[in-house]
């Protein structure tokens, strides 16, 4: 008896330990704006954020800012549009249809892997797009210009 009670007292403490790492890694995840790390943006408003996605032309400090879009993780697509477009993908989609057809506004430029976002980063400086925050922090050749979204 004394020796089922001396094992769960042992498995208390690992047990401990699991469930903080698991708190940690969640409250570490971000969605955070980045550009190129020689890019002249510094700083940008969420509402210019949004106009940027949405098709509306924005100049921060004098440089037209350009939005791309990373498509190869659904998740962290859909926590933008929701958290920072305040649209649904369908609506989204309609929107940026309505601004081509309507004005004639180039849709924000796609890219589907790493290697094609950083070289869409890297032609046009004044670019930004969006990922997660421990991606951005662990590639040299992007900056973080604020966080958008935290799971808290």
């Amino acid at each position: 008896m004394e020796c089922g009670v001396s094992v769960r007292l042992a498995r208390f403490p690992v047990i401990v330990v699991l469930t903080l790492i698991a708190q940690v890694s969640w409250a570490e995840l971000a969605v955070v704006l980045v550009a190129d790390s020689d890019s002249p943006v510094e700083s940008i408003s969420m509402l210019d954020i949004r106009k940027i996605y949405l098709g509306i032309s924005v100049a921060v400090d004098g440089v037209k800012v350009r939005g791309i879009r990373w498509r190869n993780d659904e998740r962290l697509d859909q926590i933008f549009l929701q958290s920072v477009i305040a649209r649904s993908q369908r609506s989204y989609e309609r929107r940026l249809l309505s601004m081509v057809l309507k004005y004639g506004t180039p849709r924000p430029a796609v890219a589907n892997d790493r290697d094609e976002l950083m070289e869409l980063l890297a032609i046009n400086p004044s670019s930004i797009a969006y990922m997660w925050k421990v991606d951005a922090e662990a590639d040299s050749r992007v900056k973080i210009i604020r966080v958008l979204w935290q799971e808290s």
